[in-house]
C-alpha cells in the first residue's frame, strides 16, 4: 500500500522533475506551478510515510496564512503566486536539511545581515533582493538560515547558517533554480539518501551512545530526532555499488596497460564464487583492528586486490597492516564526548608525506593531530548530524593554488590548499557533504582512458609531482570531478 502511494506521487511530478532530459525552466522568474507540485508531493510523501493519513492533512498555504499587503510591495509576483500554492503544515519537518517554510520575519531578516552599498537605496526591490524562503534545520545548526532566493534572477541555493554568510553578489556561486533543488531532494528520497520515517518507528543506535543515556535513549533514535520524520543514511547500497564498479574499472583499465592478464570473475558467472575474491583487506584483519561497520569496511572487504602498486601518480595501495594503521584510531578515545556518532577520516590510499591535521582541514577534534599522511581518505567530514561515508578527501604533500589555475568540483579557486582538489567549496543543496569517492575514481579513470596518465608494470607513473597539473592552464580543466553532491 505504502509502495503504490509512494510510487503514484512521484509519477505525478514525473514531468516536473529535473534531470538530464528535462531541464530547469528558462528565464529569471520562479516556475511556481512546477517548484508548487514538487514542494507539494514531497511534502505528501513525508506526511504519509511518518504514519499520517493524507486526509489530515490541513493544506492551508503560506500566503493563505502569513500574505499581506506589505509582501506584495516586497515580493516578486511570481514569488507571490509560488507561496500561494504550496502547503505550510505547522509542527511538520518538511526535508532533513531545512526545517520548514520561513516566517516573514525569517524570510526578510537576510536584507539587515548582508552588507551592502546599494540598502541606501529607497526601493525595496534592492533592499529585499535576497529573501529566504526555506529554514535551514535547527537540530543541524545553530543560527540557521536556510534557502536563499535571489529575486533577481530566481535562482537560489542553501546557505545553512548566519554563522558563515556567503557573499551573495559572487557570480560564482552555484547558484540553482528552485526547481533543481527540490528534484534533487526527492531524488535522495529515491535513492534512499534521505528516508521518512513513522512516527512509532525506532532506530538503532550505536552502543556508546545508548550507555550515555539522557534524551536519545528516551526518544529510542539517532541524535537528529528533531528531523523527524527524516533522516538520512550515511550510505546506500547504490553508493556501495557505484564505488565498487568505478574501483573495479579503474584497476581493470591501468592491469590492461600495463600488460597484466588477470582472469576476474562476473557475477552472472556459472562458477562464480565471491569467497574467492582477494579483497583489499579480510574482514578477521579488519575486525581484529577495530574497524567499525560502515563504507570503509564494506569498501575494503569487496574491493577487488590487484597486482598493480599505483593507483594514481604517487598514490599507492597499501599493503594490510598499514590499513591498520590508522592516524586518527586514538581520538575517539581521547575525545569520547565529542566523537559521539562520529566515524574517524580513514586513510584508504597512502602517498608521500606528511601534513598537519590542520593543513589537511579535518574537523575537531580530528584536527587536533599534528601530523598525518598524505593521501585519499574515507572522510564523512564528521559530524553526527551529517554523516556522509561515501566522502572522501585528497591529502597531497604539494601545495595547489599558487598559480591560480587548481579549481574545486564547483569552479571556486583553490587559494594555497593542500586538500582542496575535487572538494565542494559550496554545496547549494544539503548541508557538509564532500565529494563521492566514486566520482573521484571515475575521474582517475578518465586519465587512464584517454592516455593522460602512463602506465608501467607497478601502476600509473609519474610520481606525486604529476599533480602540479591540477594548477596549469593546460591541464587544470581535466582534474574536475562530477559534482555529484546529494
Amino acid at each position: 500500500m505504502a509502495e503504490k502511494l509512494t510510487a503514484t506521487l512521484f509519477a505525478q511530478v514525473a514531468r516536473d522533475r529535473v534531470n538530464e532530459k528535462q531541464p530547469p525552466s528558462p528565464g529569471n522568474d520562479i516556475d511556481a506551478d512546477r517548484c508548487a507540485a514538487l514542494h507539494n508531493t514531497l511534502t505528501l510523501y513525508g506526511w504519509f510515510c511518518s504514519g499520517k493519513k493524507i486526509s489530515t492533512l490541513t493544506k492551508r498555504t503560506w500566503w493563505s496564512t502569513h500574505g499581506n499587503d506589505a509582501l506584495k510591495k516586497i515580493l516578486r509576483p511570481k514569488l507571490v503566486r509560488y507561496l500561494s500554492k504550496i502547503f505550510e503544515v505547522p509542527n511538520y519537518h518538511f526535508f532533513y536539511h531545512v526545517s520548514g517554510l520561513a516566517s516573514p520575519e525569517h524570510m526578510l531578516r537576510l536584507a539587515d545581515v548582508v552588507e551592502d552599498v546599494e540598502h541606501d537605496d529607497p526601493r525595496l526591490s534592492e533592499k529585499f533582493r535576497f529573501v529566504i524562503i526555506y529554514k535551514s534545520s535547527e537540530a543541524l545548526v545553530s543560527q540557521p538560515a536556510g534557502i536563499v532566493f535571489d529575486q533577481q534572477t530566481s535562482l537560489a541555493l542553501l546557505m545553512p547558517t548566519y554563522h558563515h554568510v556567503f557573499n551573495l553578489k559572487d557570480p560564482d556561486l552555484p547558484w540553482q533554480k528552485m526547481e533543481t533543488i527540490l528534484s534533487a531532494y526527492i531524488d535522495m528520497v529515491e535513492g534512499e539518501k534521505a528516508v521518512a520515517i513513522h512516527d512509532e518507528s525506532t532506530v538503532e543506535m550505536e552502543d556508546d551512545v545508548a550507555q550515555k543515556g539522557g534524551d536519545l535513549v528516551k526518544n529510542k533514535t539517532f541524535a537528529r530526532y528533531k528531523t523527524r520524520p527524516w533522516i538520512l543514511q550515511p550510505y546506500t547500497l547504490d553508493d556501495l555499488h557505484a564505488c565498487l564498479d568505478a574501483w573495479a574499472a579503474l584497476v581493470k583499465a591501468i592491469e590492461k596497460r600495463a600488460g597484466i592478464t588477470k582472469q576476474y570473475q562476473e557475477p552472472e558467472d556459472d562458477d562464480y564464487d565471491p569467497n574467492e575474491i582477494d579483497p583489499l583487506c579480510s574482514r578477521t584483519a579488519l575486525n581484529i583492528a577495530g574497524i567499525p561497520r560502515g563504507f570503509a569496511y564494506e569498501v575494503l572487504s569487496h574491493a577487488q586486490q590487484s597486482e598493480i602498486s599505483f593507483i594514481a601518480p604517487g598514490i599507492r595501495l597499501p599493503k594490510v597492516e598499514e590499513f591498520l594503521q590508522q592516524p586518527f584510531k586514538h581520538i575517539k578515545q581521547q575525545f569520547p564526548k565529542e566523537t559521539v556518532g562520529m566515524k574517524a577520516p580513514f586513510l584508504f590510499l597512502r602517498c608521500p608525506g606528511t601534513v598537519s591535521a590542520k593543513e589537511a582541514k579535518f574537523r575537531y577534534p580530528f584536527s587536533t593531530v599534528e601530523s598525518v599522511p598524505c593521501g585519499l581518505y574515507l572522510d564523512a567530514f564528521p559530524n553526527a548530524q551529517n554523516p556522509f561515508e561515501d566522502a572522501c578527501r585528497l591529502i597531497l604533500p604539494i601545495r595547489l593554488g599558487d598559480r591560480r589555475y587548481a579549481r574545486t568540483s564547483d569552479g571556486r579557486s583553490i587559494i594555497k590548499s593542500h586538500c582542496d582538489l575535487y572538494q565542494t567549496g559550496i554545496n547549494p543543496f544539503v548541508m557538509r557533504h564532500g565529494p563521492k569517492l566514486a566520482a573521484v575514481l571515475e575521474n582517475w579513470l578518465k586519465h587512464i582512458e584517454t592516455g593522460h596518465w602512463s602506465v608501467n608494470s607497478k601502476g600509473v607513473e609519474g610520481g606525486i609531482g604529476v599533480w602540479r597539473q591540477a594548477d596549469s592552464r593546460e591541464h587544470w580543466w581535466r582534474y574536475q570531478g562530477e559534482h555529484l553532491v546529494v
